[in-house]
C-alpha cells in the first residue's frame, strides 16, 4: 500500500500521523518531540524507515484571511529538510482552524493539556485532522473513486 505521513509541524514538537491512499484513512502515529536539527531527523528518520512512505504532508498555517501565516516561513523551511534528507515529495495542506478543532474535541472529552503527554496528543489530532483533511479533498475531487488518486 501506499504509505502516505501526515506532520503538524512545531518548534518543539511535531504531530505525526499516517495512512494510505488505498483506505484514506489518518491515524495517529505520535508526537516527535525535539531540541535540534539532529535529534529531529534522528527520530523522523526510525518513523520513515518503518513506514516507507510516498509522500509527506504538511499542515500549512494559513490565516482565517487565507493569507501566508506567521509561521508559514518555519513550515516552508521543515518541508525543505524532509525533501533533502528523505528524498521524498511534499506537500502542504490548509490547517486553517485545525487547532481549534482539536481544543473542541479535547474539551469535549474532558481533557486538559497542560501535561506534555496532554500536548502531545494534540499534536498527534492535529496531525491526524490535516492528513484526513488531505485525504478528503483527494477522494472529493474524484467522484467515484474516493481515497485514491489518478
Amino acid at each position: 500500500m501506499s504509505a502516505i505521513i501526515g506532520f503538524d509541524f512545531g518548534e518543539r514538537r511535531i504531530g505525526v500521523a499516517a495512512g494510505t491512499r488505498e483506505l484514506g484513512v489518518a491515524t495517529g502515529v505520535g508526537m516527535i518531540g525535539y531540541a535540534s536539527r539532529r535529534e529531529l531527523r534522528t527520530r523522523l528518520t526510525e518513523v520513515i524507515a518503518e513506514r516507507e512512505p510516498e509522500l509527506f504532508v504538511v499542515g500549512y498555517p494559513r490565516t482565517l484571511a487565507g493569507e501566508r501565516g506567521e509561521r508559514c516561513r518555519a513550515v516552508e523551511a521543515f518541508a525543505r529538510r524532509l525533501t533533502g534528507w528523505f528524498g521524498r515529495p511534499v506537500v502542504f495542506q490548509d490547517e486553517r482552524l485545525t487547532t481549534v478543532e482539536v481544543d473542541r474535541i479535547r474539551l469535549a472529552a474532558g481533557r486538559r493539556a497542560e501535561s506534555e503527554a496532554g500536548k502531545g496528543m494534540i499534536d498527534t489530532a492535529a496531525a491526524i485532522l490535516i492528513l484526513q483533511s488531505w485525504f478528503d479533498t483527494r477522494a472529493a475531487e474524484k467522484p467515484g473513486q474516493e481515497g485514491k488518486d489518478g
